[in-house]
Order: structure tokens, then C-alpha cells, then sequence
């Protein structure tokens, strides 16, 4: 029995050495996928897509109203658009009704946005880095369960919440379980990898309505409420969205 034990723990350690090669081929192949399909359908809503961007957009739309509520405004509502019909009637992936309450509080809810899903990625990959897996879940869950808390559509993030939960509980109950930490990586690798697309695909698009001068995006609307240069604004969005992507690629690919 425990030599049993000690072969467990000695193919789990070589596991997860030799695994990460593949974990990153897999990483960049989900992100492949995920810029083709959005490149593919760009501009062109379907229930497909809606449901591969629902992470990034709700990072998007929590980082407005986690920010607006630290610093003093209140969120009524957060609503991630999933039918097509509806994508259609709002021209949005997803919004936060958030009520602010001063100059300063629409400037940090409006900056928080672009923010939130790199910084999300950078946590996401620093936990892989330090074979804390538990630590990238956790995160994940109070995400959703600031979502379920303040959203109207509640189903959907109690799913998730149960199966994090229960995802944890086995990553902590059969810890020398070896098919416990694939499946754990492999979905972890596979939510980074739509990060880090969607991330490279909002840099994509930010630029483009950067040049176009719309006048309804955040970097417009800070620079209407701060007087500085849009300019300004669309190049902290791009250094934080592109040094996420070098961070990535520094710690799981360079090593």
C-alpha cells in the first residue's frame, strides 16, 4: 500500500512537470480558436461566441462595478447578454447599472474596466506559476459570487459557484489523484487561453475605435471627465492589455 502511495506522488510530481508543454500548446491553441471564431464573426453576434466571451465580459463589467462600489456609488444590476436577440437590441456584450456619486467615483468606475480582465490573466498565470491552483479558483468563485449577488439572472452564477465549490473540495479531498489535477489544469489553461484571446482581440478592437473617434467608449468618456487626450487613456488601456500578453508569454512559454 505504500508503495502504492509513493508511485502516486512520484508520476503526480513528474505530471506536473512534464505536463506544462502541453498545457501551453493547449493554452495557445484554445486562444487560436477563440481570435479565429471572433475575427470570423466579428460584428456578427451569435449565441456561440456570447458564451465563449461571458468570462471576459463579466470581468469587464465587475471591474466597473466592484470600483464604483469601493469608492462610493452603488450597483443595482449586472447583466451578461447571452441571446443574440438581445445583443442586437442593446449593441452590448454586457452592462452594469451602477449609479455614481461623484467626479472621482465615475473616474475609477470608468478606468476599472479595460483593467480587470488583464489583471485577471496576470493572476490567473502567477497561480499556475506557483502550482496554486486552489488560489486561481478561488478568485474565480468571489468573482461570481459578487456577480450572483448583484446580478438579476441568477442561475447561471449559482451553477458555477456549486461547481467551484465542488471542484475545490476534490482538489482538497484527493489531493494524490492524478486525474484531479488534469481536468483541474486543463480548465484553467482553457480560461486563460480565452483571456489572453480576448485580451489581444480587445487591443485589436480598442484601436480601431480609437482611430474611428467613437466618442462612446470609456477611454472617450475619461477623457471628457478629465480634459487629457483620449490619447492618453487608449495607451494606458494598450500597456496594461500588452504587457498582460508579455507576461504570459514570459512566465509559460520563455520559462
Amino acid at each position: 500500500m505504500r508503495l502504492q502511495i509513493e508511485e502516486s506522488h512520484l508520476f503526480l510530481c513528474y505530471y506536473l512537470y512534464e505536463v506544462n508543454h502541453l498545457n501551453t500548446f493547449l493554452l495557445l491553441a484554445f486562444a487560436s480558436i477563440y481570435l479565429i471564431l471572433s475575427l470570423y464573426y466579428y460584428n456578427r453576434p451569435n449565441v456561440l461566441m456570447l458564451w465563449l466571451s461571458y468570462l471576459p465580459t463579466l470581468l469587464h463589467e465587475f471591474g466597473h462595478a466592484l470600483i464604483c462600489q469601493l469608492t462610493g456609488g452603488k450597483v443595482s444590476d449586472i447583466v451578461i447578454v447571452t441571446r443574440r436577440v438581445e445583443r442586437l437590441a442593446t449593441g452590448r456584450n454586457g452592462y452594469a447599472v451602477s449609479h455614481t456619486t461623484s467626479g472621482w467615483n465615475r473616474f475609477a468606475t470608468f478606468i476599472a474596466g479595460y483593467m480587470f480582465p488583464p489583471l485577471f490573466l496576470i493572476l490567473g498565470v502567477f497561480c499556475l506559476s506557483r502550482a496554486w491552483q486552489i488560489g486561481f479558483w478561488i478568485l474565480l468563485g468571489l468573482v461570481f459570487l459578487y456577480y450572483f449577488v448583484k446580478t438579476s439572472r441568477k442561475i447561471f452564477p449559482f451553477v458555477v459557484m456549486l461547481l467551484i465549490a465542488g471542484g475545490c473540495y476534490l482538489y482538497y479531498r484527493y489531493q494524490d489523484v492524478v486525474s484531479m489535477w488534469m481536468v483541474g489544469d486543463w480548465i484553467i489553461y482553457i480560461v486563460l487561453g480565452v483571456l489572453l484571446a480576448d485580451t489581444i482581440l480587445s487591443s485589436y478592437t480598442m484601436t480601431i475605435i480609437y482611430f474611428q473617434g467613437n466618442t462612446s467608449w470609456d477611454g472617450a468618456m475619461l477623457s471628457r471627465l478629465t480634459r487629457l487626450p483620449v490619447f492618453v487613456y487608449y495607451l494606458l488601456f494598450m500597456i496594461v492589455q500588452l504587457g498582460s500578453c508579455w507576461y504570459v508569454v514570459k512566465v509559460l512559454i520563455l520559462g
